[in-house]
């Protein structure tokens, strides 16, 4: 307990609040129980139940009798209240006093509730109501109600010190399957993140949104875990670029990654995740080269032939020299496979104003890699990038020749990235083609490729490389 005072003065001065009780509501067994809970503030020794030797009551036990009020038509409002820090609680030993001062003043500026310290940054409060109870709504209001009660400053060495709050509550009842301490404990404090980003620094509990974040959180942690240490979890499928001219043999192909996990969970949930703890993305493209890499190597100890290879990579990974450093290392006993290693990232601004990405692109093009540039725009930004030539390839996304769905359609904004990329003697893969409308379609530009499920899904490895053993190649300069 005493290490709790202490992490309450090095941090955040903080607090918990426990029942908020309705008395004319409750029934005479309640009532002798809510009596047991003030008898407990007293009679329990300090050193168990209070934190420290203060008279701040620790609320654990406190809460403990509060739920064995009458399960059975009770519904509990439980609100968490965090305090913004301030320096003047730094050393607890010397403002103990204020700390209890601020606690009662509290405690008595949302009577008639009862009080109780629920760590060394929060306090918690609750109050419990008969028959259908309180609505979410009323729970609601009462946030607003106990803020605008708080004390907006304290007294402490002399010196008014303004305090400012965050709330977050929930609602349950007896029966509910969130009901006790530690499930209403971790639901208060994820919603207080929400309550601290809100703008009034209230937010009422939502079960879904916890639930679909918690599940989230735990797909994080088995991806992360997969990535750091059971890289074989990860396999790559190929999906073949073809020219409109001849759809049997791919002059290239895109590399895809594929999750193996008991969820069967696709790129499409799990990509985006990686953006969310640094690292990940990395560790993803470090995996996907190294398998790329290997595939490479074995096709060329018997054959010079090979059809290049694009690999996804965000800009994020330009802003760094790892992907440099990891890419040289690799390539260091078989250079040559860098000339069918394409690096293909989305269209961004940085791309164009970051030197230093600039720089990056510069060193992995020496090592004789090339660039992509992915979701190309019929826009001015996409346009600005075409002029320091480090791409011979634009992508376009499936939106465009999506909009040619008969003989007589067409795509005005397509066949302007068309002419515009022919001047810059650039190949455009169009991504998404389902029909032969839109084959026919892509036939009449020279400089397109195109990739999509009409043509080929994409490839397992062993497709891949059965198709490839088919066909002879090319250099890649040529493709």
């Amino acid at each position: 307990m005493d290490n709790i005072i202490l992490a309450l003065a090095v941090g955040v001065a903080a607090i918990s609040l426990i029942a908020l009780v309705r008395v004319s509501q409750l029934r005479k067994g309640d009532l002798k129980t809510l009596r047991d809970i003030k008898k407990a503030k007293s009679a329990l020794s300090k050193k168990v139940f209070y934190h420290g030797d203060s008279d701040i009551p620790n609320y654990r036990q406190f809460m403990q009798k509060l739920l064995k009020v009458e399960r059975k038509f009770t519904r509990y409002h439980i609100s968490l209240i965090k305090l913004g820090k301030q320096p003047v609680f730094d050393d607890v030993d010397d403002h103990l006093d204020s700390l209890s001062e601020l606690f009662h003043a509290t405690s008595k500026s949302c009577e008639p509730f009862a009080l109780a310290l629920y760590d060394n940054e929060y306090m918690l409060m609750a109050f419990v109501t008969q028959g259908s109870g309180a609505n979410s709504q009323e729970a609601v209001q009462k946030q607003h109600e106990i803020l605008d009660n708080l004390p907006k400053q304290i007294s402490v060495s002399n010196t008014m010190v303004p305090i400012d709050y965050a709330i977050s509550s929930l609602s349950l009842t007896g029966y509910s399957a969130i009901y006790g301490m530690d499930k209403v404990q971790r639901r208060l404090i994820y919603s207080m993140e929400h309550a601290l980003e809100s703008e009034d620094g209230t937010f009422f509990h939502n079960e879904q949104l916890y639930k679909a974040e918690m599940y989230k959180k735990h797909v994080l942690r088995k991806l992360t875990s997969s990535i750091s240490f059971n890289q074989e979890d990860f396999y790559l499928v190929f999906q073949p670029i073809y020219t409109p001219c001849d759809l049997d043999k791919p002059v290239r192909y895109e590399a895809l990654v594929r999750w193996k996990n008991n969820k069967n969970l696709g790129p499409k949930t799990f990509i985006p995740m990686l953006k969310s703890q640094p690292g990940l993305q990395e560790g993803m493209t470090e995996i996907v080269l190294n398998q790329v890499f290997s595939l490479l190597k074995v096709q060329l100890e018997t054959t010079k032939e090979l059809a290049p290879i694009h690999i996804n990579i965000t800009k994020q990974e330009l802003n760094t020299e790892h992907l440099y450093s990891h890419l040289k290392l690799l390539l260091k006993g078989a250079p040559a496979i860098a000339g069918f290693i394409i690096f293909e990232v989305e269209k961004n601004d940085s791309l164009t104003d970051s030197e230093y990405i600039k720089s990056n692109m510069r060193k992995i093009i020496n090592l004789g890699c090339r660039f992509s540039i992915d979701n190309f725009e019929n826009d001015k930004p996409s346009y600005q990038l075409l002029n320091n030539g480090y791409y011979k390839t634009i992508k376009v996304d499936k939106a465009y020749i999506g909009e040619v769905r008969d003989r007589r359609s067409s795509s005005a904004s397509l066949e302007q990235i068309m002419a515009t990329a022919q001047r810059y003697k650039l190949t455009v893969i169009v991504e998404g083609v389902e029909n032969q409308y839109q084959l026919e379609y892509i036939k009449r530009f020279e400089n397109a490729m195109l990739q999509g499920y009409y043509i080929s899904a994409p490839l397992s490895a062993n497709n891949y490389l059965s198709l490839e053993n088919k066909h002879r190649r090319v250099s890649p300069q040529a493709v």
